[in-house]
C-alpha cells in the first residue's frame, strides 16, 4: 500500500500515523497440524478422521488416509490445499474462529466498534465471514448470557475482503450462507460499509462466487503484473483499491491528478488491462449506507 501511495506522489512516511494495525494470524495453528501430519502417518491418518465438515463424505476421508507417506513429500499440498481441508472441518476450525473473536474483542474493547476496519484476505474471508456471522446476531438481547452481539448496534466502520472463498468453503463446513448471514452492511449487519474485492482472472474467485447486493459493494478489475492474480500484494496495490483504503480506513484524499498519475504509473508495468471492468474509478467508495 505504500508502494501504491507513492505512485500518486503522496508521502508515505507518515500514512499510518494514529493507525493501530494489528494481524490476525492462523498460520502457526495450522503450520503445526501440517508438521505432524507430515512426519508421522499415524496423527495424520486419525486427522483426517475428524474432517466432519458436511462436505465430507466417507469415501473422501478414505482416500485423504491412503495418501499416506506421498503427502509428505508434496509442498503445495501441504501449505495451500491442506489449510483449506482443514479449516472447511467442524474439528479443527473452531479454534480458529475463537480466537479470532477473541482478538477482535480486545480491539473492540479498546478502541471501539465504530474505528474498527477488518481487512481479509482469500481462507481469511472464510474465517473473518464464519466468526463475524456466529457473533453478530439480530435477536441478540443482553439478557440471554449469550456473549454476541445486535446487528446494527456495534457495527465495525468496515470490512474488506479480497479473493473472498467464503461460498467455496461453506461447501465444505456447512455454516452461514454467505449470502444471507449477518456479514452485511447495514442495520441488519455487522459493519457500516462492506467492500468485496476480486480480480476477474483469480481463479479462486471463479466458483461459489461471492457478490451480495445488497449487503456488499463488489469491485472488479483486471490489471495483470504478475501470473500469481491471488496475490494479496497485487490486490491492494491496485490505483483504485489503494484509493479506497487510504480514504475509508485512513481519511486521506486522492485528487483526481494524483489519480490518474498513480493510474499511469500502474498501467506500464501491467501485461494487460488495468483499469476497472465493470465500474467507475470512483465507484467503490461511498458514505455510509
Amino acid at each position: 500500500m505504500e508502494d501504491a501511495t507513492e505512485r500518486f506522489g503522496q508521502l508515505k512516511d507518515d500514512l499510518f500515523e494514529g493507525v493501530v494495525v494489528e494481524e490476525f494470524n492462523y498460520s502457526g495453528y495450522f503450520d503445526a497440524i501440517r508438521k505432524q501430519f507430515a512426519e508421522n502417518a499415524a496423527a495424520r491418518q486419525q486427522g483426517f478422521g475428524f474432517l466432519t465438515g458436511s462436505g465430507f463424505d466417507d469415501k473422501l476421508v478414505q482416500e485423504l488416509t491412503s495418501f499416506d507417506e506421498s503427502l509428505g513429500k508434496d509442498e503445495f499440498f501441504y501449505t495451500h490445499l491442506l489449510d483449506v481441508i482443514l479449516y472447511g472441518t467442524t474439528y479443527f476450525s473452531e479454534k480458529v474462529r475463537l480466537d479470532f473473536i477473541d482478538a477482535f474483542e480486545k480491539l473492540r474493547a479498546a478502541h471501539g466498534h465504530r474505528n474498527l476496519h477488518v481487512v481479509c484476505h482469500s481462507l481469511g474471508t472464510a474465517v473473518v465471514h464464519d466468526a463475524l456471522a456466529k457473533y453478530y446476531r439480530t435477536d441478540s438481547t443482553p439478557f440471554d448470557n449469550i456473549p454476541d452481539l445486535k446487528t446494527g448496534e456495534y457495527n465495525i466502520a468496515s470490512l474488506w475482503t479480497f479473493a473472498n472463498v467464503s461460498r467455496l468453503l461453506n461447501i465444505l463446513n456447512g455454516l452461514d450462507n454467505p449470502l444471507a448471514s449477518t456479514v452485511q452492511e447495514g442495520p441488519l449487519g455487522c459493519t457500516t460499509q462492506f467492500f468485496n474485492l476480486r480480480h476477474k482472472y483469480d481463479p479462486f474467485t471463479w466458483f461459489k462466487t461471492y457478490e451480495r447486493d445488497p449487503g456488499s459493494q463488489t469491485f472488479e478489475f483486471d490489471g495483470i503484473r504478475k501470473v500469481n492474480t491471488h496475490d494479496f500484494y497485487e490486490y491492494v496495490t491496485n490505483p483504485t483499491v489503494t484509493m479506497s483504503l487510504l480514504k475509508v480506513i485512513l481519511d486521506k484524499q486522492v485528487t483526481d491528478q494524483e489519480f490518474a498519475t498513480g493510474q499511469a504509473k500502474y498501467e506500464e508495468t501491467s501485461v494487460g488491462g488495468g483499469a476497472p471492468t465493470a465500474f467507475s474509478s470512483r465507484h467503490v467508495v461511498h458514505g455510509p449506507p
